[in-house]
């Protein structure tokens, strides 16, 4: 039975962490992190410096403003939503258009940020990924090409930053694209490839960004988004240290967002740790667990840091499961 307080409490974890996400968006829609992003993430500009990026960036990046088209019967609305009978409106977290340095063609390329507590929340998340960038492809109809000229259509990225990947995939960057291959014909490869030019095919990317606390001696990006996104510093070193290591001007909207952010997410942190320890004490003293505040404390930190929120919860229903954490976390006394 959900109780008054409970369902309080879960309100207002639910608002922190939005507002929380919605900090996220706003720091990494600001075009020097955008750049930097695009300089480690895709081909067209890793020759490119980050200022000749930042101009390529057309006009101000949207945030949760345009809608993917779910499944589901459509109800059309205006033309940045989609929304369904069925299912309630998805939008993208960044959506911008950008210019190609070598052709000066449009790139339609958005970024997603997913800080989830499960890399595979169901679903192996590269499928929400092809997902996302084939609504991207299939939106362009009636805006960029029109009845059967396909030649207009722009290439589209999605490019997930992934704070809580599995140890299998930390400090790792990732990409999956559409490609050519002979099945049958190998011997008129040249001919062939003459024939089908890879800027008509190479339309889809999609790329992983998967962080890591321990991000020394990644590359720029990761060690630049691990830092401003899981760096556990007060917010004016974050500012410091990306102006000193990645020569990130921290001007006065982002340093604030910055702030915000780091402010946000110490709550978002504290009501988690605060809750847990609230239910978990609670439960486990219903079952007769006779553990000390502290432990149930330090456990809950270790949990919480990396994301496992599910198995707090697990823990407090699960005797013999949270024993086990007890025996796997090195806890402070």
């Amino acid at each position: 039975m959900i109780t008054t307080a409970k369902f309080a409490d879960d309100i207002d974890a639910a608002e922190l962490r939005a507002r929380y996400d919605t900090q996220c968006k706003l720091l990494l829609s600001e075009k020097p992190i955008l750049a930097r992003i695009m300089k480690g993430c895709i081909e067209e500009y890793k020759d490119c410096t980050i200022e000749q990026i930042e101009s390529y960036i057309e006009g101000k990046p949207d945030i949760s403003t345009f809608a993917l088209h779910p499944n589901g019967k459509t109800i059309r609305g205006t033309n940045t939503e989609d929304a369904t009978l069925n299912e309630g409106t998805i939008y993208y977290d960044i959506r911008f258009t950008a210019l190609a340095p070598s052709t000066n063609e449009q790139i339609e390329l958005i970024i997603n940020i997913e800080a989830q507590n499960k890399y595979n929340p169901g679903y192996p998340l590269v499928k929400r990924g092809v997902y996302y960038a084939s609504r991207l492809i299939s939106s362009q109809f009636g805006t960029e090409i029109d009845k059967q000229d396909y030649d207009g259509l722009k290439k589209v990225y999605t490019i997930w930053i992934c704070m809580n990947p599995p140890e299998s995939v930390k400090n790792t960057i990732i990409g999956f694209n559409l490609g050519m291959k002979i099945i049958e014909g190998e011997e008129k490869r040249n001919s062939i490839e003459s024939a089908f030019k890879k800027s008509d095919y190479d339309l889809i990317s999609v790329i992983f960004v998967n962080l890591d606390k321990r991000s020394s001696g990644a590359s720029n990006l990761l060690e630049m988004l691990s830092l401003l996104f899981l760096g556990e510093m007060k917010a004016i070193e974050k500012c410091k240290a990306l102006e000193a290591k990645f020569g990130i001007a921290m001007y006065q909207e982002i340093s604030e967002e910055v702030s915000n952010m780091c402010d946000l997410s110490a709550g978002v942190w504290e009501r988690g740790i605060e809750q847990g320890i609230e239910r978990g004490i609670a439960q486990g003293v219903e079952r007769g667990i006779t553990l000390g505040t502290d432990k149930v404390f330090s456990l809950l930190s270790n949990l919480y840091s990396h994301g496992r929120s599910a198995d707090i919860e697990r823990a407090v229903k699960d005797r013999d499961y949270l024993n086990k954490l007890l025996s796997d976390y090195p806890l402070n006394s």
